[in-house]
């Protein structure tokens, strides 16, 4: 239809259970149903995140054509989060379109912050904060082009007069400044301890197996075990707490010489001045592990400014794991601690050559994301790992492809949530 749209679901009420409230915005971005007209556009609005302050509620998506390959850069949509908290018929959407903003090249995953209960920034009659990095093939040209990949800097966001999205005149201002930070370099692929069992893999490995259940036929490739995406360098979860901007990105990182899947992490101290944003690092710092990945970072902040990061432990000692540190914006990051041991490999159907696209090729998705949300005391942290393990014969058993309900055909992640109490 080359139409598409962003959801917001709104309780009804205080209890999630008592119904929600759907808004729907349209974000094809071709001049229709009120969108602006963007060249290469209809596009789809890609990746979307949520961000907060108290007079917004935001979202920011990597918006793409979808006639072709071509980016054309982050979207940022701004609501009152108090028409949306009251359930108003209709909200006004604010939509800033960053192409071609960092000079002359586009946003990349411009994540918004979002804070402790009680947390938000008044200066500029509200302020809303975000991060973004600028390695990734997106952030040059149209991204059809491979980039550098690398990069020494991040950039700081702000969507300043905030105040103004509750009236019917709203007039929020964006504004951008580069940071120097260390270097980051997109990571290698992510390998996986391969002591098994895969029973996809196998299935299509045994032509009778293949030919059953997986594909009509016998699978023409032979299949191996995969490695994980260990993502680009685009930034994770964003969080305004304490004073400080925190954020972290997955990077390459040489550990015992040799180069791993690892996490950098930033924290910004932001201001703002005159309407537009200005920032220093406050303090960053590397996280790896010898003969091991850790992909897909995610900091969560309490308001007093105490810090965990989660994130997927995975390596020659490790199935696909969730992990987690203490962070502190002072001595940086604690010893790393495992919440829940992977119980076997990766087996799922990105990995194998017979489902890629095009057939013969693999892009072994893994994640995408990470979460973390602090309450109080606590910290929740969501990341990706393998919680179940099965044989061939149990994948076979009735009803195909289940394991007794621990997985589907065709993948076997988990999202593991843990509670994490800081002092």
């Amino acid at each position: 239809t080359q139409t598409n749209h962003l959801d917001i679901a709104v309780s009804a009420g205080d209890n999630p259970l008592s119904g929600w409230i759907i808004y729907r915005t349209p974000v094809q971005d071709d001049g229709t149903q009120g969108t602006p007209k963007h060249t290469s556009c209809p596009c789809i609005g890609d990746y979307p995140h949520i961000g907060a302050d108290a007079n917004g509620f935001y979202i920011t998506t990597n918006e793409y054509s979808l006639k072709g390959p071509e980016f054309r850069g982050a979207q940022i949509y701004a609501f009152s989060k108090a028409a949306l908290a009251q359930g108003a018929s209709s909200v006004f959407v604010t939509q800033f379109d960053t192409h071609g903003l960092d000079r002359g090249n586009s946003g990349f995953t411009i994540w918004p912050a979002q804070s402790p209960a009680g947390v938000s920034e008044s200066a500029a009659d509200g302020t809303e904060y975000f991060l973004s990095s600028n390695a990734a093939d997106e952030a040059h040209g149209d991204g059809t082009l491979v980039g550098p990949r690398q990069s020494t800097e991040i950039l700081a966001w702000a969507l300043t007069n905030t105040s103004s999205l509750i009236g019917g005149n709203p007039q929020p201002y964006l504004s951008m400044t580069h940071l120097d930070v260390n270097l980051y370099a997109t990571p290698p692929p992510s390998n996986q301890k391969l002591t098994g069992p895969f029973p996809l893999m196998e299935c299509l490995n045994t032509p009778a197996c293949a030919t059953k259940y997986l594909l009509g036929g016998p699978d023409p490739y032979r299949e191996v075990p995969s490695t994980l995406d260990s993502n680009d360098t685009r930034m994770q979860q964003v969080t305004f707490a304490h004073g400080l901007l925190w954020g972290a990105l997955d990077t390459a990182i040489t550990v015992n010489h040799e180069v791993k899947a690892g996490i950098e992490w930033f924290t910004v101290k932001p201001s703002v001045a005159s309407g537009s944003v200005s920032g220093a690092v406050h303090s960053q710092g590397y996280m790896g592990l010898a003969g091991n990945n850790l992909t897909y970072p995610a900091i969560g902040v309490t308001r007093a400014g105490k810090a965990a990061i989660g994130f997927t432990i995975v390596g020659n000692d490790y199935f696909p794991s969730a992990g987690y540190a203490s962070l502190s914006s002072a001595t940086g990051a604690g010893p790393l601690e495992v919440a829940a041991l992977g119980a076997g490999p990766q087996d799922g159907f990105t990995g194998y050559k017979a489902f890629g696209n095009p057939p013969g090729t693999t892009r072994p998705r893994w994640g995408d994301y990470g979460a973390a949300a602090a309450d109080g005391n606590s910290i929740w942290l969501a990341s990706e790992y393998i919680g179940q393990s099965c044989t061939l014969a149990q994948y076979t058993a009735a009803p195909f492809g289940s394991c007794n309900g621990t997985r589907t055909a065709l993948a076997n992640w988990d999202t593991r949530i843990s509670q994490v109490v800081v002092q």
